[in-house]
């Protein structure tokens, strides 16, 4: 109970100074368009002066992602940011869309150049990053956390696990099906993100050493009813985003679920008045994916919970920040 006061005091304490939050981003972007209205959402909360984005890494081996990323990037005025992608084993599924956006807008990794170690990226970043400062997202795969926790201490760098302790506030991870009381996910919903490298869900949740707190599709994808999106056709043509959701979708005006979306929105803005949480407990995952909630006084991990009749709001918050343009940047 000492560590979950703590945790929550920390995190009520920076919210209270107004202090961005510094978000490093982990997407499968190829699986699904809602990755690239999450990137879109991350970027504008940046304009705002929200968060601090400080890489944008893909969990996917989809060889067109990470120039879907670092176009979705350079749109917002960010062609600087870091982006990187698995390196070895991992996951590799067919997009819909991201061909179309490495083919029609500008990125870095043209003409054959090929994105660095996500790894890297991760070591690299969170290094210069001050103590206990720094959120993880994941919208896709836990590949590059399983990665970074197995990183052995060399060459003058501490383990990948001690730095995450060091450095890493919390971790928002878009997975899992809480449905009952208590919860109990028996796939019968499928999750992706953990099923398609289980062997990486399993032991990233089992061993993750900071505060964890999901986004379950029960409160952001199927069965939970939000849709969002059809608003990018507002925004111009040149938007990578409003082409991701056109291409993936079919067609112009159209909407998408938004578990990506909602867990970068909460990832920046916390519960406000979107969501509640459950109390403090863990995720019992078995070997399959499938999981039992076990409530614990001062258990480390956390889910988000819908708020009665308040799916139309959460909807047009996430809207408003889907039209809004770019911010001009020097």
């Amino acid at each position: 109970m000492k560590l979950h006061l703590l945790l929550c005091l920390i995190l009520l304490s920076t919210a209270a100074r107004g202090e961005p939050v510094r978000i490093f981003f982990d997407t499968d972007m190829a699986t699904d368009c809602d990755d690239a209205g999450a990137l879109a959402v991350l970027h504008v909360l940046a304009d705002q002066g929200e968060c601090e984005i400080l890489a944008t890494v893909s969990s996917s081996l989809n060889p067109t992602a990470c120039a879907a990323i670092d176009a979705i990037n350079r749109y917002y005025h960010r062609p600087d940011l870091p982006v990187g992608t698995v390196k070895g084993p991992g996951v590799n599924e067919k997009s819909r869309f991201t061909q179309s956006l490495a083919a029609e807008f500008t990125h870095r990794f043209k003409n054959g150049q090929q994105p660095p170690d996500a790894l890297t990226i991760y070591r690299d970043v969170l290094e210069k990053q001050p103590d206990g400062s720094v959120t993880l997202v994941t919208v896709g795969y836990l590949t590059n956390l399983r990665n970074l926790m197995q990183l052995p201490a060399t060459d003058g760098h501490v383990s990948g696990m001690d730095l995450i302790r060091a450095k890493v506030r919390s971790y928002v991870c878009m997975g899992g099906n809480f449905m009952g009381s208590p919860p109990v996910d028996d796939l019968k919903l499928d999750n992706v993100n953990f099923r398609r490298d289980s062997a990486s869900a399993v032991e990233v949740i089992r061993h993750w050493p900071t505060r964890l707190d999901f986004a379950g599709r029960e409160v952001c994808s199927i069965p939970s009813g939000l849709q969002a999106g059809a608003v990018l056709i507002n925004t111009p043509k040149e938007n990578p985003v409003r082409r991701a959701y056109e291409v993936y979708l079919g067609g112009p005006g159209r909407t998408r679920h938004v578990a990506d979306l909602v867990t970068v929105l909460y990832a920046v803005r916390g519960l406000r008045d979107c969501w509640n949480i459950s109390a403090p407990g863990t995720m019992d995952i078995a070997q399959d994916c499938s999981f039992k909630w076990k409530s614990l006084a001062d258990g480390t991990h956390h889910h988000l919970l819908k708020k009665p009749g308040n799916d139309r709001h959460v909807e047009s918050v996430i809207d408003s920040l889907l039209k809004v343009p770019p911010e001009p940047r020097p």
